[in-house]
Order: C-alpha cells, then structure tokens, then sequence
C-alpha cells in the first residue's frame, strides 16, 4: 500500500512542488492550507507521515504538532522551518516530532528523513499491533474478546481508528453480532475515553422523537415541549455518539445528520441558532445499506461520509472457536447472577453448541447459555440443560442421540452391551448434518467446524451418501 503523506503548509508553490516531487516517488499525498484544515484532513485520513510547516496562518505550527500528538500519538510529523529558526524547530522535537527540515527545502535530505520516518513510523505500528485484543478489551472488564482468525483484522482496524479520535466508523454485521461492543472498545481506547459515550437505536423511536432525541428542542417547538431539552449531540460533546440501526433513519433526519458530519453544527428542533459540537460519530447497521442507496431510502452522501471507516463483524458461525470462550464466560456470569454451581459445560454440550447456526449470534448464544443455567442444576453444564432442539428434517433429533451418548460415556455399559460403529455411525452423520447446516453447506466452514480436514469431511459425505 502506498504510504501517505500529508503536506500543511501555507505556501501554495510549496505544496504543490512537494506534492508533485512525492507523488512521483510512489507516495500519496493530501495537503492542507491552514492548521484547522490539516487537523481535519489528519482526522479523516491518518497519514502515515506529516510535513508540517511552523508558520501557519491560523495556527502556529507547535499547536498543530501538540493537537497532532493528542489525537494519534504514533503519527509520525516532520517539520519544515525557515533558516535561522532553528530554536523553535528544537521545541517541536521537544513535543516529539520526528525531525525538521530547513527551507529552502533540500530535495535528497526531505526524501532521506521521509524514507527514515515511514520507516520509524512503521516499526512503531508492529509493536502497536504486537498487544493482543485481551488489551483492547481491558477498558470493557469481563468482555470476551473473539480469538478466531476472522476477527483479528477487525481488532486491528479498531486499534487504528481508535487512535485517530476523530473519523466516522460504519459497522457492519448481522443483529447480535456485537456491534455495540465494538463501539464501545473504540470509545474507551481513543483520546475521547474521558467524555461521554452515548447511544440511540435509530430503530426504537418514531422520526419526531429521534430527532429530538438527537438534536434537542427549544421550549414551545412542538406539543408536549415544555421546556428546551439538549440533544444527544450536546451532552456527547468532546466524546462519541452511537447511532445503532442507522438504516432505519428516516430521509429528513439523515439530511440534518449529513451537516453535523459536515458541519460539526446543528439546530435545536425549534431553534434559530446553530450549535458547535465535536463529536464522533459511530453508527451501525445489519441492514444492506448500498442497497437502501440504490432503492433511494438511505441518502448516497451520508453513507459515503458514514464509512469513512467501515468494519464489518462475522456472524458467529463462521468463527467457531469463539464459541467456547464466550459459553463459558456467560455460564461464569449467570452462576453468579443466579447463585448456581456450574464449573464447566461438557465436551457434549460444546459440540451441540457447536453445530448450530446460530441466526442471533453471541446474542443468542447468551440468551441459550442463561436460560440452561437458570433452569439447570449440578456442577457441569450437559446437553439436558442447553434445551437445543432438533432442526427441522433432522429424522430422529441429533440432540437425542447426544444425550444418549452423554449418558453412555457416564453410565455402566448395559448387561447386552452396545453396537458402537452403529452409536458411532448415528453420532458422525448426526454431527456432520448439523455442520454442513450451520455453514450453508459449504464443506470448507464445515470442515472446520467439525476440525476435520476437508479431504477426510468429503470421504465421510460420499461413504455416508449425505
């Protein structure tokens, strides 16, 4: 990928020049005219190096660096100072910019200390990226982060754009996935993890409720408004507001939600005045929202403005190994919650569990998890109390036929004994049927479902005749 550079400097000559000469060199360059202007295009895009000139209509250069730093400490800055000023181009390296260069510029050195600063700047994302999810999670206690390899790049994005304090995050993924999760580990590892993280869900409200929900009204705007109310746009000033279910956003409301992001201001329902926030914006959907754009339901400039950044979260079924980590973390949490003495779930009940579906993902698979423990009792958790049913078509109940394993293992063998390819047999037909289900018959998932290797699951599908 080509590494971005971000170029703020006054001088109009200057940047194009710089510009022209990198963008020859491979590079990919932004540039900026004022400090607030470059503050906002290093929010929205992450360079992976500034050159920063110190003089600046609006803002001096070391305001720049310091905001810089506050925003994504790893971001690598370059300064570019006038001969003569080098004491100010010392404090700068005293708020850690990487190194300055004099003007008028020289073209090898500038391209020297670029080529070292990406260099820098690269090392210093491996070691970022070397802390495990458990570290993001941290600020979230007793949340199970996901060790599958489908969510590692997802806790990678999270890492970087929690960093960046600022850009808009769209997050992808059917209900119960845990996008609210996810917006919450963003909040609490970025700058803005002091000031409020709020959330509406865009669903649960009719439009005149949701807009005032979000932008406040003035005393007298409508019936029933006694009084001027803040919106959720006030009160997450300086932190992060939660749209959940954004597709279900009426067109008025995403018209005044598109100049927030635009703007950083808004009207009170009722108002006359605009009002300045700084707020990040995190919404989420499991709605299809390119094709809300394409039937005219969802506005195209706010979804582009939306997924500035996009994560998209995997439904549960195709990250497998996740699934005993979080069983486990619910039975801890409803042995507590209901004062039961649960240790463990059977190797059985994990494989049950293993081979469903899962339509309503972690959210379900919770739901599962408390009702077994409220209505269970003993010490481990079996089949018996997971209460699974049978899919349809499943010509006999595979979860019979587990707890008629479950018991054979635990119990004495019976005076006629047993036929075991025949409990073998029933149990492997039983268990790939449930796999090839849960991954819509897709014989690589369902292979790993069941880690098998797919040769051997295809040897099983022709000498069964599934």
């Amino acid at each position: 990928m080509q590494p971005h550079v971000l170029i703020i400097d006054d001088q109009e000559a200057i940047r194009l020049f710089l510009a022209a000469t990198l963008e020859a060199r491979g590079y990919r360059v932004s540039t900026a005219g004022t400090g607030a202007a470059g503050l906002d295009q290093a929010a929205r895009e992450a360079p992976d190096l500034v050159l920063l000139d110190l003089r600046l209509p609006d803002l001096s250069g070391l305001q720049v660096l310091a905001r810089l730093k506050e925003a994504a400490p790893q971001t690598c800055v370059v300064i570019l100072t006038s001969y003569g000023r080098t004491d100010a181009a010392v404090e700068a390296m005293k708020l850690q910019a990487f190194d300055f260069v004099t003007k008028p510029v020289n073209l090898d050195h500038l391209l020297a200390v670029i080529h070292r600063g990406l260099e820098a700047g690269e090392s210093s994302r491996r070691r970022a990226q070397a802390r495990t999810a458990d570290d993001l999670f941290a600020s979230l206690p007793g949340v199970v982060p996901g060790r599958s390899a489908v969510m590692q790049p997802v806790y990678e994005t999270v890492r970087r754009v929690a960093a960046g304090g600022r850009s808009t995050v769209l997050i992808l993924g059917e209900s119960g996935v845990g996008k609210d999760i996810l917006a919450q580990v963003i909040h609490r590892n970025s700058p803005r993890r002091d000031y409020p993280f709020l959330e509406v869900n865009c669903a649960s409200l009719p439009e005149q409720l949701l807009e005032s929900e979000l932008f406040g009204h003035e005393r007298g705007a409508f019936t029933d408004a006694a009084q001027q109310k803040l919106g959720l746009l006030e009160l997450a000033h300086s932190g992060t507001l939660f749209l959940d279910e954004i597709g279900e956003m009426s067109l008025p409301i995403q018209v005044k939600l598109l100049r927030v992001l635009e703007k950083m201001a808004f009207r009170r329902v009722g108002g006359l005045e605009d009002i300045q926030v700084d707020v990040r914006l995190i919404a989420a959907t499991n709605r299809d929202l390119a094709g809300l754009v394409a039937q005219g339901v969802f506005r195209s400039d706010l979804y582009y403005r939306l997924k500035v950044v996009e994560l998209t979260v995997p439904p549960l079924r195709q990250r497998p190994e996740d699934l005993p980590d979080l069983a486990r973390y619910f039975l801890r949490v409803y042995n507590e919650e209901f004062g039961k003495q649960f240790r463990d779930i059977s190797p059985a009940a994990l494989e049950v569990l293993a081979a469903q579906p899962w339509p309503g993902n972690v959210r379900e698979l919770r739901n599962t998890i408390e009702r077994a423990v409220l209505l269970g009792d003993g010490t481990e958790l079996g089949v018996g109390e997971l209460q699974i049913d049978a899919p349809p078509g499943d010509a006999g109940g595979d979860a019979e036929l587990v707890r008629v394993l479950e018991t054979a293992l635990t119990s004495p063998l019976p005076a006629g004994g047993i036929v075991l390819d025949d409990l073998v047999e029933r149990f492997e037909i039983a268990m790939i049927r449930k796999a090839m289900a849960a991954a819509a018959d897709n014989q690589s998932l369902a292979s790993r479902l069941l880690h098998l290797g797919r040769d051997r699951l295809r040897y099983r599908l022709k000498n069964y005749e599934l």
